[in-house]
């Protein structure tokens, strides 16, 4: 099985995401192949040449700091996102070019009124995706565990 972790950098993908995945692979009786995806938006920014390849060597510091920390295999991959793309619809091309059984994507917790929906990528990524996408929300802020993670499967 091979899975698509998009990370946004947050931290997110080492409280939540890969918790998760960890506890998805504990059920499952095969190898499994992960994928972790940092998504530069280079476009938004007013970044020279000089300065994307630093942003990007720190992100892949960053990242690598916190996947070190996972008792998982990963395979980092920092790509910038090409001139017109939204995040979403990259992380689902990318699912498609790595051929993923499945897409992991953090939500943000929201409180309130709000409680129910996604971030805009996670939606995106739910919407779009070829494959299954399994939504991991960030434990609550006092520790707590969160058992309300959602799968959506996409045909």
């Amino acid at each position: 099985m091979k899975l698509l972790v998009a990370a946004d950098g947050s931290g997110q993908v080492h409280d939540a995401a890969l918790p998760a995945v960890s506890k998805l692979i504990g059920d499952l009786d095969q190898d499994v192949e992960v994928h972790v995806l940092h998504v530069v938006h280079a476009a938004s920014e007013a970044w020279s040449d000089e300065e994307l390849k630093q942003v990007i060597a720190e992100r892949t510091h960053e990242l690598e700091a916190l996947l070190a920390a996972s008792d998982i295999a990963t395979t980092l991959l920092v790509e910038t996102l090409p001139y017109g793309g939204t995040v979403d619809h990259y992380i689902c091309l990318r699912a498609g070019d790595l051929e993923v059984d499945a897409v992991v994507v953090t939500s943000r917790r929201a409180t309130g009124v709000m409680a129910g929906l996604l971030g805009s990528v996670a939606q995106g990524v739910l919407s779009d995706s070829p494959v299954p996408v399994l939504v991991v929300r960030p434990s609550d802020d006092d520790g707590a565990t969160n058992e309300d993670e959602a799968v959506a499967e996409r045909d």
